[in-house]
């Protein structure tokens, strides 16, 4: 095999694994929303729609309560494989929380604002991604 050949299967291995790792992020914090008993939990997959993030997760609860508590858990498990958020806003409110890890957005929502927005209408075009 020539250089430029391995070089290039190597930077192909090492961008997979990534994009594995991140989808295993996604993942887990799909189950971690599922664990608290979230109502609803959908992945979207952006890539083709978006150049600023790799996956949405949108997830709805009964109650502001659960909303924060959801955010909480979260973000304590992805800090455990060390993932920071680059953005968290709307906990005070807790209506609808947004953590932004950049390669994927985490969209904690109360019921009546998910519907409201409806997210998942307005990128009915992006694939979804089952997660459990």
């Amino acid at each position: 095999m020539t250089d430029k050949t391995e070089k290039k299967e190597k930077s192909s291995s090492k961008e997979n694994t990534i994009a594995d790792s991140i989808l295993r992020a996604v993942r887990m914090a799909a189950e971690i929303a599922d664990d608290k008993k979230a109502d609803y939990i959908k992945i979207l997959d952006m890539r083709s729609r978006l150049i600023i993030t790799d996956y949405f997760i949108i997830i709805s609860v009964k109650n502001t309560r659960l909303t924060r508590r959801i955010k909480e858990e979260i973000c304590f498990n992805l800090k455990k494989q060390d993932l920071y958020p680059v953005n968290v806003d709307g906990v005070s409110e807790g209506n609808w929380i947004l953590i932004d890890y950049d390669d994927f957005v985490i969209h904690i929502f109360i019921e009546e604002v998910r519907k409201f927005y409806d997210l998942e209408r307005l990128w009915k075009d992006a694939k979804e991604i089952k997660w459990n």
